[in-house]
């Protein structure tokens, strides 16, 4: 009868993983091959097979660590994975727990660089026709960049020298390191939000594919696309180029030559207004003479000739027609003052007023106040009143004859 011991298949499974995860080779190890089933969990881990052309391996990559790769990982991609081997014990299933992943051949940060390219290419963001216009005399200019390094000092030493009327607004930011990316954005939002600038320079000086790289990502370039304000991308020198480089409206191949892209010349910009002022008073001359020289023709012409006398013809026409007027005018003021003279003379005669100026009376009824124009109207012995030209009488009938 047999004295081996027996074992659950719980304890094999944890004897396995303790062995595993103490070996001094599967404990910390690298394994290169090619991705397959690739798959993005809503919980943020990564689960895929590791394979090549003999055999696979289950792999897992949890959150915290796909969190801090710059690419994403993709099928039929050649990676170099870096580890360790345990056992997950409710399957009894040995798998490969990734902590870091790179592609073999090339690194990381350029694959991560390539595959943001493509996809925002092919989402437009890089499209020319979405590139607004630098304005040609910006009056006030935004800079996003570190306010320690090189290139703000370049860059405003030239707008100074080159136009000093251009006011610089700086908004301070690093320009590497984890949180560089993000200040990036938030200086070119806040440009956006308070419509203080023409035109903004975002950029920093020169430096290695991991110091740039904030300038690399995705969170950065849709800032760069949103922007309202035209802005000019401004990274390391002439053969750096970054994802914000393709999305900026004008890409500057260093941080001077920004400066020198948005800040044009005022000795320059004063000699074309003097050529421009030139040129127009040139052809406002040239426009005068050769009116004057039409005037001039037209004046010679009979047609203008005869337009003339046609109009001084007219203009003696509307004098006469005035003096013709006038007169007219006149004669009936005349008239008028004739009739109105015989109207008062007429009116005078009528007036009982003459009458008692001439020694006559006029007899009123005392009681009525009326005046008494037949005998008929009163009786013998009614008091009247007689009007006379100084006053009046009463007096009494005493007789109707």
């Amino acid at each position: 009868m047999s004295t081996n011991r027996i074992f659950s298949v719980k304890e094999i499974n944890e004897y396995i993983k303790h062995v595993m995860e103490t070996d001094m080779l599967l404990s910390h190890i690298s394994v290169k091959g090619e991705i397959s089933n690739f798959k993005l969990h809503s919980s943020g881990h990564a689960y895929f097979t590791l394979k090549d052309s003999d055999s696979r391996i289950k792999c897992v990559m949890f959150k915290s660590s796909c969190m801090k790769l710059k690419f994403m990982p993709e099928d039929g991609m050649a990676v170099v994975v870096r580890g360790h081997f345990s056992v997950f014990e409710r399957d009894g299933q040995y798998q490969l727990y990734a902590e870091d992943m790179a592609p073999e051949g090339t690194g990381a940060l350029y694959k991560a660089f390539e595959q943001l390219k493509k996809r925002l290419t092919e989402e437009g963001v890089f499209d020319a026709a979405a590139k607004k216009k630098i304005p040609y005399f910006p009056t006030k200019i935004g800079i996003v960049t570190s306010p320690t390094g090189a290139a703000v000092r370049d860059i405003i030493s030239i707008i100074k020298r080159r136009n000093p009327l251009i006011e610089i607004i700086l908004y301070p930011v690093q320009v590497q390191g984890e949180v560089a990316a993000s200040e990036v954005v938030e200086g070119i939002r806040y440009f956006n939000e308070n419509k203080t600038v023409d035109v903004i320079i975002a950029g920093r000086g020169g430096g290695s594919i991991e110091e740039l790289w904030a300038f690399n990502e995705e969170k950065v370039a849709r800032a760069i696309y949103a922007s309202t304000i035209p802005i000019v991308s401004a990274v390391g020198h002439e053969t750096d180029f970054t994802i914000a480089d393709f999305a900026a409206d004008v890409r500057a191949a260093t941080p001077s030559a920004a400066a020198e892209l948005v800040a044009p010349e005022l000795q320059t910009l004063m000699g074309r207004l003097n050529q421009a002022v030139y040129g127009l008073n040139t052809s406002i001359n040239l426009c005068i003479s050769d009116k004057r020289m039409r005037l001039e023709y037209l004046s010679r012409d009979n047609a203008f000739r005869k337009l003339e006398q046609r109009l001084m013809s007219m203009a003696q026409t509307i004098d006469m027609l005035s003096r013709d007027m006038d007169n007219g005018l006149m004669r009936i003021v005349k008239d008028n003052q004739n009739r109105l003279v015989s109207n008062i003379e007429k009116l005078s005669i009528l007036n009982p007023a003459a009458a008692l100026l001439r020694g006559y009376a006029i007899a009123k009824d005392d009681m009525k106040d009326s005046v008494i124009s037949t005998i008929a109207s009163v009786n013998v012995g009614d008091n009247i009143r007689l009007q006379l030209k100084d006053g009046s009488l009463l007096a009494k009938v005493v007789e109707k004859i």
